[in-house]
């Protein structure tokens, strides 16, 4: 009798931790889902919906061109040459990645297709790989003239990072640290996306310096000439007198100031007005992603947690040595304690 009121004891003992961790599971994944579904929305929603609305510009002969290549005077730097090749290959690429990477976090995916879910990992991976080396051919361009350093500074810091945060994800699930492969993942996406949230910024303040005035941008005459070509117009002489010659020939590769304003019906000043905050704007949009994406990985511990336990189970079945730190983790090469799992803990 006593041994089985010993055994029931036990039995019950285990029966409520079981229903307390159940119970505690099922709690994460409503926190979790609120998080990630307010989350998910923003930035997957706004990946999502700009690479599907950008897809025409692989028309690029057509589409790209006619829509001013974005901005006026885009075309010039982009209708020929390395930089045509360049720009083809990274829309080529860069768009079809959004939309995927968008499927790559999506929780159903990520769960009951284990397989695309790996398969479209390293798919996501190459195409970034090769969008990141295609801009960095496209980026040397000069477009604004002097306005253009601040722009191609932020370029290329975005293509560092964004190449960094794959590369460690990448070893990471080499290494199966799932939870360090999770949250560089997550960097990555959200420094990518950057480019959405400076386009939407770049519309509000392309016409408010263009309102105060007194923004100027720098313009070879060769680029207007062109653009005015590409429009059926003629060139605009009394603007800018001095990219003429006294024969009255063009005067290629002298530069003149482009005032920034609104007017549609001077296409190289709305181009000026756009080109001219760009850099700015996408400095700040960094800022906001790096901030943004850390403040997502603070809100979800747990989830954290969670996957560093999956990763500790994996890694000790593949015999990896320091499992739950096989990977690139703060205890492993950072003065962080020692992680040990729930199991071993007193």
């Amino acid at each position: 009798m006593a041994k089985e009121r010993e055994q029931s004891a036990v039995d019950s003992a285990v029966d409520f931790t079981s229903k307390k961790h159940d119970h505690a599971v099922s709690a994460h994944a409503a926190r979790y889902a609120k998080v990630y579904g307010f989350f998910g929305v923003i930035f997957a929603g706004g990946m999502l919906a700009f690479s599907l609305s950008r897809l025409s510009d692989l028309d690029f002969d057509h589409h790209f061109k006619n829509g001013f290549a974005l901005v006026p005077g885009y075309w010039y730097y982009f209708h020929q040459g390395p930089r045509r090749v360049g720009m083809i290959i990274h829309l080529a690429t860069v768009l079809p990645a959004g939309i995927l990477m968008v499927l790559q976090f999506t929780p159903v995916i990520r769960k009951k297709f284990i397989t695309f879910h790996r398969i479209n990992g390293y798919t996501i991976l190459t195409l970034l790989f090769t969008s990141n080396g295609a801009a960095c051919v496209v980026l040397p361009h000069k477009q604004g003239g002097g306005s253009r350093t601040s722009t191609q500074t932020a370029e290329a810091f975005l293509v560092l990072i964004t190449t960094l945060g794959m590369a460690m994800a990448w070893w990471n699930i080499r290494r199966k640290q799932i939870d360090q492969h999770r949250a560089w993942m997550l960097r990555t996406m959200f420094y990518m996306g950057t480019i959405v949230t400076s386009r939407v910024i770049n519309f509000i303040s392309a016409p408010l310096i263009a309102r105060l005035g007194n923004y100027y941008g720098v313009w070879s005459c060769d680029e207007i000439d062109f653009l005015y070509q590409n429009l059926a117009l003629p060139f605009p002489e009394m603007e800018y007198p001095q990219c003429l010659l006294p024969n009255g020939t063009l005067r290629a590769g002298y530069r003149v100031a482009v005032m920034a304003t609104e007017l549609l019906t001077k296409p190289e000043q709305f181009g000026s007005s756009h080109i001219q905050p760009f850099g700015a704007n996408l400095w700040i949009c960094i800022a906001i992603h790096i901030v943004g994406v850390e403040i997502y990985l603070s809100l979800t511990p747990a989830e954290t947690e969670r996957l560093r336990h999956v990763s500790y189970e994996k890694q000790l079945e593949a015999g990896f040595k320091n499992p739950g730190s096989a990977g690139l983790t703060a205890d492993r090469w950072g003065d962080a304690e020692r992680w040990v799992p729930r199991k071993h803990q007193k």
